[in-house]
């Protein structure tokens, strides 16, 4: 996997498989937040977000995960809804495996839930991101993102996320 990926596909994932949903943000989540996170925060949010019981809820609030898939395989997912026409839709995840980074996949699959929000009627999409996740911050931008507000965010056990909310409208 070391050049840029043929063909990226976003597919859904089934309540069976939100498991494996939790296991590669398990595997994602620490490097990914190594330099922002304590470690324990990054494993409360992990529980928080990513147990069954948070899942489910997800589930049936509307909120659609799907696998993003590169050459049949799976590099990541992301997590967004719920998709109302002419709402707008919040982007609740997108992470994509370290070693799958860099090579386009995240962007590709960015484009094809904006191709499908569009299709829904949903005029603009709006993230959280981590006011220190300059990586990421960039990453978005560069999709046409804009930052909308900062946002403190009290999720309890302590700790809080200081985020940007980013913006990016699709109509």
């Amino acid at each position: 996997m070391s050049s840029l990926f043929e063909s990226v596909e976003l597919t859904p994932v089934t309540p069976e498989e939100l498991p494996l949903i939790s296991g590669m943000a398990a595997k994602i989540w620490p490097d990914a937040y190594r330099e922002i996170n304590s470690p324990e925060q990054t494993s409360y949010m992990l529980e928080l977000m990513y147990s069954p019981q948070a899942m489910e809820q997800d589930l049936a609030e509307g909120v659609i995960y799907q696998w993003i898939l590169c050459e049949d395989e799976r590099v990541g997912f992301i997590a967004a809804g719920p998709i109302i026409p002419g709402e707008p839709c919040v982007l609740h995840k997108c992470y994509v495996l370290n070693e799958a980074q860099g090579r386009g996949s995240g962007k590709a699959a960015l484009r094809l839930l904006f191709a499908q929000l569009c299709k829904e009627g949903t005029p603009l999409l709006r993230l959280r991101v981590n006011r220190k996740n300059s990586r990421a911050i960039r990453f978005y931008q560069s999709l046409g993102f804009s930052k909308e507000a900062e946002d403190v965010l009290d999720i309890g056990g302590g700790f809080v996320m200081d985020d940007y909310v980013m913006i990016r409208y699709l109509t």
